[in-house]
């Protein structure tokens, strides 16, 4: 191909600077002679590490200063974590591409004095901790969870990249903290994964482990580049899961938790689980649902309606008032 350069948005964080520096990568290898680089984008979400993420504002904290250069073609992709990406997008930009989904799960973190539980243990990874054990997570999702699972434990906040997080768990500020097994493995830190939360225990946050490209919608050219790096059943798992968040209009400030994936044994189906939760945890709203992966929206969609009908709708009705008096305060 004639020579060409792609200018990737990221943030500057050394999980967004190594998932960028993977599709740079990817991109080189798969056209030759195309330049491929980076330019750092500083983000609300980066800049403000003080205060919980569910005081300061949604998910766009992360996207959109990056998402406003990519608009004014100051940049002409973006690489996102997609569970930090709003549900719906600007007008005139699209997801171009959602690379092959590594490990979805949360991560039980104990410190590295602590001695690793036994990888064949089964059971609750969370019921190894001692009772009264302090927690750390930035997340109203794994809180909401984890209080259900375990009132006792004290939870508190913690913020930073991923090396500040172990950093204070290491110091003893925790006895443990969740991190995603996603952002651990792409750092070479999976030695530092305790034990991974299944499903079952903890669902992970909608579209966890799922890298999304975003591009603008009217450039073909760059769409077409950007064409090799999609996989097919990620972008079916990351659409279910989208729609289902998009339909609770949920958000950082709201515990909702979604996972979809290719049914096994039933070829083209898609199994969809989600949670919607109080923020103490005392209710819980969840379900699971089987459909076609022709329309994984239709899927996601369907199973909100089914949560809503089923008492999501008046603990979302009750979470929001409160979220946004905190975050006004």
């Amino acid at each position: 191909m004639s020579e060409k350069t792609l200018v990737i948005g990221t943030r500057g964080s050394k999980l967004a600077l190594t998932q960028s520096e993977q599709i740079a990568a990817l991109l080189r290898a798969a056209h030759p002679g195309l330049t491929v680089e980076l330019q750092i984008i500083s983000t609300k979400g980066d800049r403000i590490l003080d205060v919980a993420l569910s005081a300061v504002g949604d998910k766009g904290l992360f996207v959109k200063e990056i998402e406003t250069a990519l608009l004014a073609h100051e940049v002409d992709l973006a690489v996102h974590s997609c569970k930090d990406m709003p549900s719906l997008l600007p007008d005139g930009l699209t997801l171009a591409a959602f690379p092959k989904r590594v490990d979805p799960r949360d991560a039980l973190v104990l410190p590295l004095t602590h001695a690793a539980p036994s990888s064949d243990a089964t059971g609750n990874p969370l019921d190894r901790l001692p009772q009264g054990a302090t927690v750390g997570t930035s997340s109203l999702r794994r809180a909401c969870q984890l209080q259900a699972l375990r009132p006792d434990l004290q939870l508190r906040d913690v913020r930073g990249n991923v090396d500040t997080r172990l950093r204070k768990l290491d110091e003893g500020q925790y006895d443990a903290i969740i991190l995603a097994t996603a952002g651990l493995s792409r750092l070479g830190l999976s030695q530092r994964i305790s034990c991974p939360l299944p499903p079952e225990v903890m669902l992970p946050a909608v579209a966890q482990g799922t890298l999304a490209i975003e591009a603008r919608s009217e450039d073909p050219v760059t769409l077409d580049l950007l064409g090799v790096l999609d996989d097919p059943a990620t972008r079916v798992a990351a659409l279910t899961e989208r729609a289902f968040l998009r339909r609770l209009e949920g958000g950082c400030q709201v515990p909702i938790a979604a996972h979809a994936a290719l049914d096994a044994a039933q070829s083209g189906m898609l199994r969809l689980s989600g949670l919607v939760g109080a923020l103490d945890g005392s209710v819980m709203v969840r379900g699971e649902k089987m459909g076609d992966s022709s329309d994984p929206e239709g899927l996601g969609l369907a199973l909100a309606e089914e949560l809503l009908a089923q008492g999501a709708a008046d603990l979302l009705a009750a979470i929001r008032p409160a979220a946004v008096n905190e975050g006004s305060a």
